[in-house]
This record gives C-alpha cells, sequence and structure tokens, in this order.
C-alpha cells in the first residue's frame, strides 16, 4: 500500500509534534531547574518575585511609579551564555527608565500593552505604542525605557546575562563598572 507524498508528508509533519508531546511535569519540578526535554508552563503557573539587586545595575533616572515583578520561566538569565526567558509584570504607568543590556534582548507583549522609546534620556514624545502580541527588541547596549499601558506582561528572551544597566541623561557610553 502507498501512502503518497501528501501522506508522508502528513507523517513527517506531525509524528514529531505528536512523539514529542509530554505532559505538564511533577509539581516539584520548576521550569528555571527542568533541563530535559520540553517544559509546559501553563497560564497562572508563574512564581512572582521581585527583581534581583544584581540583575540592576546603577541608578534609575526615572521614578518606577508602579510595581514591577519578575518569573523566571526557562533557563538562567544571570549565568553569561545560557539561555532565558522570563516574564516581568508592570502596572499600569510603570516605567522603566532608560537603560542597556549586555546582550540582545526580545521582548513579546503577552497581556495589556507598553510603549517603548530609544535614547538616554526619558521622552514621553519618543514612546512608540507596542499592543498586547507584539514584539520588539533592543541590540546590545542599545539606550532605551518603558512604560507600561495597563496591568501588563511582557516576556523576555536572550542569551544572559540579563543584566539592567541604567543609564543618566548624560550617560553616552556605558560606565566601566557596568556588567
Amino acid at each position: 500500500m502507498s501512502i503518497g507524498r501528501a501522506g508522508l508528508l502528513v507523517f513527517f509533519v506531525l509524528f514529531p509534534v505528536v512523539a514529542g508531546a509530554q505532559t505538564k511535569r511533577p509539581a516539584k519540578e520548576t521550569p528555571a531547574r527542568a533541563s530535559n526535554g520540553p517544559m509546559i508552563v501553563e497560564p497562572g503557573s508563574e512564581k512572582w518575585g521581585d527583581i534581583p539587586a544584581a540583575a540592576m545595575v546603577g541608578t534609575p533616572s526615572v521614578e518606577t511609579g508602579g510595581t514591577l515583578r519578575v518569573a523566571i520561566i526557562q533557563g538562567d538569565p544571570m549565568t553569561a551564555g545560557r539561555t532565558y526567558t522570563l516574564r516581568l509584570s508592570c502596572t499600569d504607568g510603570a516605567k522603566i527608565a532608560p537603560h542597556w543590556h549586555p546582550k540582545t534582548e526580545n521582548v513579546t507583549v503577552i497581556r495589556g500593552a507598553a510603549a517603548v522609546g530609544m535614547g538616554s534620556k526619558w521622552s514621553d514624545a519618543a514612546l512608540k505604542d507596542v499592543p498586547a502580541g507584539g514584539f520588539f527588541w533592543a541590540g546590545p547596549r542599545m539606550r532605551h525605557f518603558a512604560e507600561c499601558k495597563g496591568d501588563t506582561v511582557l516576556q523576555v528572551h536572550g542569551i544572559a546575562p540579563f543584566v539592567i544597566n541604567f543609564v543618566g541623561p548624560d550617560d553616552s557610553e556605558p560606565s566601566k563598572k557596568a556588567k
């Protein structure tokens, strides 16, 4: 019996999906520690906490004006060269002061919306809206800032380290002490 080209195509497309399907891991294993096989993170299962002080360098030039929380979804955002995925939760109007990262930052708006601007100095006029489902990225050392619109969840992924290096309005080059 011949299954033909269409049948082979369906087999090669669907087999890896079906063969690789797994259920949720036991509750004792957290996403940050899982290292073998795919991991499913169900909505609402994130473990939220404060942004670690080690992830922030310098002094923000703008008051946050809201609450920022982080949940590590996958990997290790602090160990250089490791992949990571984290979620940042912020309340309406919360600001993330001008900053830069040592590696490319990739951001998807999961819920709510964000407004993102480029530069070392906060400027409401420079903010561009990114709605739920939208994506933005900033290359290494690219100065940028953001504001949350509504209760927002951002998903950030990249190659560690994930470090927020705050810059002042007069900073044109990264501090030699910055990570």
